[in-house]
């Protein structure tokens, strides 16, 4: 019988008949392991070896010989750290650990969509400290936008909001912003006791009244939700109308929660938050980038939250992977989920693991494809920029300062106004 080990004789195969048989029907071997490991597979069929090696310069190696033109660069957290930005889940030092002054009911909750409706207060108060503008992107961000302009990058899938990767001019297009951004805004309505009557634009509503469709065609159904200690709240849906990031942010510079002067919904970042959905982008791009990548780094992520931390297992199986990590990630010890850094469960040797901080990590591959150099004058020239337009900033808040004390009879929140466009420039 076909595949059973036997010749056409019934016999056993003759020498060398076995593996020659194997290697010659590549396809057939794949689908039936006729009992050998994965290392013995290897053995005979030296395609399933794709690094030779879990290090990274073994992947440095497939990079130049494969020519390798579709990099697929996932980040999280992690690579952002070293510009000053907590991650989240570092004990001691990560951004869950470091959130007692909001009074929270757990570390997560200053994320959570519903408890944004309630309390937006602590969001506000941790998003100045986080805003953009404040921060220099890394040697992590630099490599990406390197790998761009060598023809090497595909996408950056980011979980990051931080929008760094826009300060570090990696194209738009080639972002994939998984957990959005402070890159924009928009209402999302706001909670309410559910023993108080619902009031909005100067009228008392019913509930079938909120059960109103909204531009794309959806019932924007009112759901109620209850807090830690029980108390009942009803949301209420906003419009969903846009706002600019500035408009946010001179909201947030006065000390006010930002509203949407049209229904008094309150407008929040276009940052996904627990309970709500991935951007549509995330699922647009997902199908086609996967198949088209010929290498995957990961860097700086604890692979915990999904469906991010599933992206590892989207390349197909014969793509290699590298993570740059602290610690392991993502390794389930599964034959096809997972990474597999020893090279023993799954029939493609393909995982590589950098152990340490991700910008130490970049900076051992871009020497090893010969783009150190190149890595460090591109950071260091557009941070340089960076500080210049900074202090530019600092320096016009200054004059602004100077003209309001010279001007006391002048509108009293002009300068603060004028200072709040100044700092979003």
């Amino acid at each position: 019988m076909p595949g059973d080990g036997k010749n056409a004789e019934g016999g056993k195969p003759g020498n060398g008949e076995w593996s020659s048989g194997l290697l010659a029907n590549n396809v057939d071997f794949r689908s039936q392991s006729y009992g050998l490991s994965v290392l013995e597979q290897r053995m005979y069929d030296p395609a399933l070896t794709i690094l030779d090696d879990s290090t990274i310069e073994a992947v440095a190696q497939f990079i130049q010989e494969k020519k390798v033109k579709n990099i697929i660069v996932m980040t999280g957290a992690g690579v952002s750290t070293s510009a000053g930005i907590p991650d989240f889940r570092t004990p001691g030092t990560g951004l869950y650990d470091n959130l007692q002054k909001y009074d929270l009911p757990y570390p997560e909750a200053i994320f959570d969509i519903n408890f944004f409706r309630r309390t937006p207060e602590p969001f506000f108060q941790l998003a100045k400290e986080l805003f953009p503008g404040n921060f220099n992107p890394t040697l992590c961000h630099y490599f990406i936008r390197l790998l761009h302009e060598e023809g090497m990058l595909l996408r950056n899938y980011t979980q990051n909001i931080d929008t760094l990767e826009r300060v570090a001019e990696i194209p738009e297009d080639l972002l994939v912003e998984a957990h959005g951004s402070f890159g924009g805004a928009r209402c999302v309505g706001t909670a309410v006791p559910r023993e108080n009557p619902i009031e909005s634009q100067g009228r008392t509503e019913s509930k079938a009244d909120s059960e109103s469709e909204d531009e794309s065609g959806d019932q924007k159904d009112r759901s109620d939700d209850d807090d830690e200690e029980g108390e009942q709240f009803t949301v209420i849906p906003g419009c969903g109308r846009s706002f600019s990031v500035d408009y946010t942010r001179q909201q947030m510079e006065l000390h006010k929660v930002p509203r949407c002067p049209d229904c008094n919904g309150l407008i929040k970042f276009d940052i996904v938050f627990f309970g709500e959905s991935l951007p549509t982008r995330f699922f647009q791009m997902l199908p086609t980038d996967f198949k088209q990548a010929d290498l995957l780094i990961v860097m700086g992520t604890s692979l915990t939250v999904h469906p991010f931390a599933s992206l590892i297992n989207q390349p197909k199986p014969d793509v290699p992977r590298l993570l740059i990590n602290r610690e392991p990630a993502g390794v389930y010890r599964s034959p096809v989920r997972g990474f597999d850094f020893n090279g023993d469960l799954q029939k493609y040797r393909r995982d590589a693991l950098f152990l340490g901080s991700c910008d130490d990590g970049v900076v051992k591959l871009a020497e090893l494809l010969g783009l150190k150099d190149k890595l460090l004058d591109l950071r260091d020239r557009e941070v340089e920029k960076l500080e210049a337009e900074r202090k530019a900033r600092k320096n016009g808040e200054k004059e602004v300062l100077s003209a309001e004390a010279d001007a006391p009879d002048s509108p009293s929140d002009h300068g603060l106004s004028e200072l709040v466009k100044l700092s979003s420039l």
